[in-house]
């Protein structure tokens, strides 16, 4: 009986540590939520800084419109990264046409912290999609910690 009774007892405590394991580390962001974000809600410093780099695309100085929104990101130290978006944006202008302006579609929000906006650069001929993530270091400031853009704009709709 007192053979079983241990048994029974390590059972349950090896159960129970397997549940706590499992519980212990969060998952992914999929059963997390985001909020919606519209473009009055969102600091003022990023949409300025997004639209000193969209200015200066319209003015065709790629380089400088990327250094600046880059300055004191991360991805501003991975060099190789940062020359081919301003190749890949410079060559959009041959594709697309110039860019002649630009417009927020939508963001969202994971905390006060972590933001992603899409934008849309309005070109002669097709509109390119924009996505830029932003951080907001307790020490530095709103960063850009990662940017995409393509021409799958039709993206945004849904079917």
């Amino acid at each position: 009986m007192k053979v079983l009774f241990i048994t029974i007892l390590l059972i349950s405590i090896n159960l129970i540590t397997l549940k706590s394991q499992d519980d212990g580390l969060q998952k992914s962001n999929q059963s997390q939520r985001t909020a919606t974000l519209i473009y009055k809600d969102i600091d003022s410093k990023i949409t300025k800084s997004i639209s000193i780099f969209f200015d200066n695309l319209i003015k065709k100085e790629v380089d400088k419109g990327f250094d600046q929104l880059l300055k004191n990101s991360l991805i501003a130290n991975r060099k190789e990264e940062v020359k081919n978006l301003k190749e890949q944006t410079k060559r959009s202008y041959d594709i697309y046409g110039d860019i002649l302006s630009f417009e927020f579609v939508s963001g969202e929000i994971v905390s006060d912290s972590f933001v992603r906006l899409r934008y849309l650069s309005l070109h002669s001929n097709y509109p390119m999609r924009w996505v830029f993530t932003f951080y907001k270091s307790p020490d530095k400031g709103w960063l850009v910690t990662n940017i995409k853009f393509d021409d799958a704009s039709e993206n945004y709709f849904t079917d």
